[in-house]
Order: C-alpha cells, then structure tokens, then sequence
C-alpha cells in the first residue's frame, strides 16, 4: 500500500488541487513573475504567489509580499477594489502570523479557545495590532463587510481589549458568547498526555485496540505526507506513540478513519478513506487495516478485495444483510467532471469482499458524497442507510431486506420521509435524541448555496440574522415519516460542521453532539460548538462554559471513557485544509466523573456481527423517588466524521437501580437478551446467547493535568 500511496501522489498536479501542496504552488507562482511574461497579468500573478505563501504557513514572507502589493497598487493609482483586496489579505496574514506565534509556539489549554480570555490572550502583540489597523481602514469604507466584521472582533480578543475597545458600530456583543447551561469546563490536556500531534485535518478512532480494557487512539492528518497514527493508552494518565511499532509506518494520509471489526476476530480494525475534496485528481486507494491482536496491524486492502481509486471520505460499516458479518458502504464523490459510483461491499466471510453495487440497484447513486449513516429508521431489524451530499439533496434508503437472489434490496425513501436537507451538507448521524425508541437523523450543514464564508455567516449568526446553513434535526415519527425540529431545537446557526459526533456528557441519558466547525479558507476562525441535550426537546449551546470554542478546525471527533471512571472524555483532530494551516490536536477531560450514575456495557455477537455494531439497547431505570425512565443507545462509532467507542457508555442521570437492561441483537431473528437488575456504576460485558452477564473492574486512573 506504501508503493501504492506514493504512485498516486506522484500523478497529482499540485495547480489542478488547491490545498495539495501550497508550497510547490506559490514556486509555481513566482516562477511565472521571475519570467516576466504578460505584463497584463502581473498583479494577479503577484496576487496568487503572496496567498499560496500564507496558506502554506509562510506568514512572514506573505506579509512581505501583500505589503509590496499594496504599495504597487497605490503607486499606480489605487483601484479601489484591488486596493481592499490586498488590504484583506494582509490582514490575514497579520492574523495568522500572531496565530502561530502565540497559539501553536506559546501555546497552554485556552490557547486559541473563543472567547479568547485569560492565558489565551496574546503575549506577542504586533501582528493582531497590525491587522486592526488594517481591518478598521476597510470598515470605513464597506461598514457591512461581516466577515471583516467578525476578524476585527477576533483581533481585539487575542489582546485582551474585546469588548472595551471594539468600536461599537462594529462590537460583536459579549453576550452573543453566554452558554445557554452552566456546565463545567472541560479542560485541553492533549499535549501533556502525548496526543497533540500538530497536523492538518483528519480522522479519530477512540477504540480498545489492544483489548487491555483502555481506550487507545488511531488518527490521521490528510497531507499526503502526514502519518497515521497510533497512541497506546497507558493507564498512568498518558499515552505512548507506536506507530512505528504497529508496523504503520509509510500509511500516509486520510481525512476520515472508521473502525470496525470486519473478520469476527475480537480485534478492532480500521478503515482509512483518502482522496476526499481532490475532484478528478482524488484516484487514491482507501486502506483497511487488518488489528493481527499482537499490537500490529497488517494492510490488507488488496487481499480483501477493497482496492479502488476514487475520492472518499465517507463510509459506514453495518450487517446490511444480517448474516452475521458486517459490510461496507461507500459514498464517493461525484461532481461536473468527474464521476466515481459508490461502492457496497458485501462480506464474504473470509477475510474479504464483492462489491455489489449495481446488483443491488444503487450504482445509479452519484453525488459529492460527504456523510452516510446506517441505522434502523422504521424498527423492522434491518439496517437503513443515509446518505449526505454537499451540493444535492440527501437520501434516505431503506432496507427492505433480502431478495430471492440473496442481495439487499433498498427503496427511496427520502421524500416521503422528509429528509432531503440540507442541500448543501456535510456529517450526519443517527441516534435517539428523545429516548423514545426511534432513531432520529443529525444532517448538518456546511454554509449555504451562495457560498457565503464562515466568519460572514458568524457575525449573521450573532446578529441574530440565520441564513440558512444550520443542521437539521429529523424527529422519527415512528410511521416512516420524520419532522424537523432544528429551529425549535435552538439549532438555527449556520454552521460549516465538518468533524463532529455525539455522546453524553453530564451522564443524565440525554445524548448531546460536538460540532468541528469551519471551512478550508483562512478566515474560518470560528469555534466549534457543544450542544447538550435538554431532555430531548432542545439543545442548550455550552460551548463557551464548557471549553469547547476551539477556534482552529474541527475534525475527527471520539467520545470515550479513557480513564474508566464513569464520564465520556473528548479527543478531536484539529486542523485545516491548507498546507500552512495546521494545529495540535484536543484532548478534554470530563470533568463532571462519578456525579451521576452510569453503566458501562460491552456486547459481543455470536449470532450477530462480534462487534455488535446495531444492537439496540434500552436500559428501564429508576431513581430513589421510584420513579421510572426510559434510556436508548445503539451501538455504533457515531457520527459519519468521527469515531466512538463500540463500547456503550451510558449515562443514567439520578438512578439508583436498572431494572431491566434489554437487548435486541442485529441477526435474522431479532433476537432479544434481557437481564433484570444489573447494578449500576459497573462495567459489563455481555455475550450474545449468555444468560449471565459478566462484570469486569478494568483499571481506572487519573489523567495528568
């Protein structure tokens, strides 16, 4: 797959892919200025050379550049319009050199978290004072200019002065930041633990690798240069890189990592999908590694019969037949130019696949495919699937089980079901919002149609002005159908969601979701959001009293107890899409621990798949009161860009007893396990067929902070 890897890197041409290479780009440029050929478009040229430099990280040199430009410009009679071009680019450069010499260089746990406060405030200050300069100029001139708007507010924050000496025509409010819930802060530990790898964008996959009863961590970084990597929890409060000893070493690249257990072996393996966002130029092979349960993983993509070369970032892993192994789906991304079908891979059961897809009836399916989700909408046992587009409407297919010639026979859905939007969209997910025993669908977005940026729709956010763009929240109506909820639910922001998954963070049995906010250009500095779950009838946004503002790139995303002491931690990839536009990656600690109960459930399939990816739990519970509620989970890796534990770790809020724990394994026959007072706080392992379950008392820890 090395070999592979680097044949398909070596055919891309880094002026067809915007954020392949910036470095070899700008060289492009300024030998095209060095020639001196076609005077007439010299400033464009220049123009090109000075933006490629600071999206490669070359911040110093980009502001030399932009500063010369500037001068020019003036000198030959300052068109307007070119004259606040280069002034908005020299900002920028501005900012993201104050960025890198205080958040990645000096960088602590509030480093680039908004509102920026405290230990976050800059310590080296001419860049931020150079951009407001800049910035206020420009606004003087187009007072309506948001996304200035939004940077300027930005700037004043990195030197402590926001609000105070924010101009007010042009003040983002204080307030526009208050959480809606009071809940403690989650701190940033990832770089005293040994997980803040700094990189670009990419995939996380939370999972129990080595089956030692801790949490280890695979992520990626989508420079075709970056490694994989893979972080062995200690159980000491840190981790410990073995990449080179997982026999990873060369796996280069991937904006998006799965985990799964394809071959039924007790072993978790991961699946990394690359090519995603390069068009015609995205042929490269996908990987899946094969855990050999030694502390090594083996590629095995062309043994197994996945070998393709199309862009992906999207795939989910689900018993679409309910054979008892699981299958793989997918999206691949189609656009004007360049056409790549989906794929579905049925398992063979011994260690490899056959595509399917046109036997099934869906090689018809072609978009620019940037989510799917399997799930089991209507409760009839057999897993659904949905799938997110970016620049199209999103589909609902369900499963209407096996044909006579033993394929998996899916129906559209998607309009009846009213589940179409957004038309421009990004991750997505399925999961139990209300707890009433329907799977609802998470379809976020990712801007809106007419291409407004990130820090534009943020001050519209703060304004109270929504453009669209916002996630949408599909309430399961239990008949087939949904409605959506998002404006009722508080979710009208408009949002670039890109990594993001959910899980529970106060252990009160209400799911909440985290959101890896911000898009590929340089202005994107907005934070990620967390919205907690209030009781299944909205989402209370805590970004800001939990620590979660981040204000670089969101990426993969994993819940897990990593410490095994009862409460979900957060581990996040965090970076962006251009070559310069990098940071360390997050690692929150839950504060909250024992203060509310919780169980800890490990299934195994027999029957069903081993993982038992599907299996839908309902835990009945009672508090001290005697009063009952109801908790649903399903076990899955969450979200479509990010990677959870299989391991279900499920809050129960005030309980003092389980009286009943059902299961309703992913096989043919629906087969339903129930057990009758579990006890609470414990971890359990259950065994599909197993009569009693199993208590296990894995080692917990505190992390170091």
């Amino acid at each position: 797959m090395v070999k592979l890897l680097q044949e398909a890197y070596a055919k891309i041409d880094p002026m067809q892919v915007p954020f392949y290479s910036n470095s070899l780009r700008a060289q492009h440029f300024k030998s095209q200025m060095e020639s001196g050929a076609d005077p007439s478009q010299q400033f464009v040229t220049n123009l090109q050379y000075a933006y490629e430099l600071l999206s490669a990280g070359k911040n110093e040199q980009a502001v030399v550049e932009f500063e010369k430009l500037l001068d020019a410009v003036n000198q030959s009679g300052g068109n307007p319009k070119y004259v606040y071009q280069v002034k908005k680019l020299l900002a920028l450069s501005y900012i993201r050199l104050g960025e890198a010499s205080n958040c990645i260089d000096r960088y602590n746990d509030q480093s680039c978290l908004m509102p920026i406060q405290g230990k976050g405030v800059y310590t080296v200050t001419e860049s931020s004072r150079s951009a407001i300069q800049l910035y206020e100029s420009m606004l003087k001139e187009q007072p309506e200019d948001y996304e200035t708007i939004w940077m300027l507010n930005f700037a004043y924050m990195t030197l402590g002065e926001y609000p105070q000496k924010v101009p007010k025509q042009w003040l983002i409010p204080a307030s526009s930041f208050k959480s809606d819930f009071d809940l403690p802060p989650f701190k940033n530990i990832a770089s005293k633990i040994g997980v803040g790898t700094v990189g670009l964008s990419g995939g996380a996959c939370v999972e129990d690798f080595n089956n030692d009863g801790l949490l280890d961590i695979i992520a990626s970084s989508w420079g075709v240069k970056d490694q994989l990597r893979f972080y062995v929890n200690n159980g000491d409060g840190s981790f410990t890189e073995k990449t080179r000893e997982a026999g990873l070493t060369g796996l280069t690249g991937g904006l998006n990592t799965n985990h799964t257990d394809y071959n039924n072996d007790g072993f978790m393996d991961v699946f990394v999908m690359r090519g995603a966002w390069y068009e015609a130029s995205g042929k490269i092979p996908n990987s899946l590694l094969k855990n050999n349960g030694d502390g090594t993983f083996t590629d095995v993509t062309v043994e197994a019969g996945l070998l393709s070369y199309a862009p992906t970032q999207a795939s989910v892993w689900a018993d679409f037949n309910l054979d008892g192994w699981l299958d793989l789906f997918i999206g691949n991304e189609s656009g004007q130019g360049f056409t790549n079908p989906c794929e579905f891979y049925i398992n063979n059961h011994d260690g490899t696949f056959t595509n399917r897809i046109n036997e099934m009836g869906l090689g018809g399916v072609l978009a620019y495919i940037k989510g799917c989700a399997a799930g089991d909408v209507n409760n009839d046992g057999w897993p659904d699937l949905y799938i997110s587009t970016l620049n199209s409407s999103n589909l609902l297919l369900i499963n209407n089980g096996i044909t006579a010639d033993g394929l998996v026979s899916f129906q559209d859905a998607t309009r009846q079901a009213g589940v179409g939007e957004p038309v421009v969209g990004f991750p997505c997910w399925m999961f139990d919002f209300n707890n009433d025993g329907w799977e609802d669908i998470m379809a976020t977005g990712f801007g809106v149609p007419d291409g407004k940026v990130a820090a534009y729709l943020a001050t519209l956010n703060f304004k109270g002005q929504f453009a669209g763009g916002n996630p949408h929240l599909y309430i399961n109506n239990g008949d087939s159908t949904f409605r959506d909820i998002y404006k009722a639910a508080g979710l009208d922001e408009a949002m670039f969601v890109m990594g993001s998954n959910y899980g529970d963070l106060d252990n009160d049995g209400w799911l909440d979701c985290y959101f890896g906010t911000g898009a590929p250009g340089l202005t994107a500095i907005v934070p990620n959001k967390m919205f907690r779950n209030n009781q299944g009838k909205t989402f209370q946004d805590v970004t800001t009293t939990g620590g979660f503002g981040h204000l670089q790139k969101g990426h993969g995303v994993g819940f897990g107890d990593f410490d095994n002491d009862g409460d979900q931690d957060i581990f996040a990839v965090i970076g962006g899409a251009m070559e310069g536009d990098v940071f360390g990656d997050a690692f929150f600690l839950n504060p909250i621990g024992n203060r509310k109960s919780w169980i800890n459930l490990k299934l195994i399939g027999t029957t069903s798949n081993r993982a038992a990816i599907g299996a839908r739990v309902k835990l009945t519970v009672v508090n001290k009161g005697g009063v009952e509620r109801s908790i649903y989970n399903t076990v899955s890796t969450g979200g479509s860009f990010g990677g959870n534990s299989l391991a279900l770790e499920v809050g129960l809020d005030d309980a003092v007893k389980i009286k009943e724990l059902e299961i309703r394994w992913p096989n043919a026959t629906r087969t339903v396990s129930t057990y009758n007072n579990v006890e609470i706080d414990r971890f359990v392992k259950i065994t599909e067929g197993v009569e009693q379950l199993e208590y296990l008392n894995p080692k917990s820890f505190d992390f170091l902070q």
